[in-house]
């Protein structure tokens, strides 16, 4: 028998994915998710910090609050500007993006 609270995490993961889809711009670097009860955050990791970075969270957290529906957990997100450590990860925190090359070319 499989572990229900297990089940819900890898479906929120999953949805996670799925919202995601069209939406990773070359400044992400990683994106991860957390659940923990009745709260889910998002957490990404970019190059920089861009207008466009905040447009694509809210497109992100809105497509993921219609697959949760009718769960409705708290969607909260962060930004982090740089590269993810290992270490700065928080406990259940899910990698479910992270770009095959995590430096950039800057074109001049």
């Amino acid at each position: 028998m499989a572990d229900p609270e297990l089940e819900r995490v890898n479906g929120i993961a999953l949805m996670a994915v799925q919202a995601l889809l069209g939406l990773i711009s070359s400044d992400v670097i990683a994106v991860a998710v957390a659940a923990e009860g009745e709260r889910v955050l998002l957490s990404f990791w970019v190059h920089r910090h861009t207008p466009e970075i905040d447009e694509d969270l809210v497109d992100v957290i809105g497509d993921l609050e219609a697959f949760l529906h009718p769960d409705d957990p708290l969607i909260e997100s962060r930004v982090v500007v740089g590269a993810p450590e290992v270490a700065a990860t928080r406990p259940h925190e899910r990698m479910i993006y992270w770009a095959k090359s995590s430096t950039r070319i800057a074109l001049r």
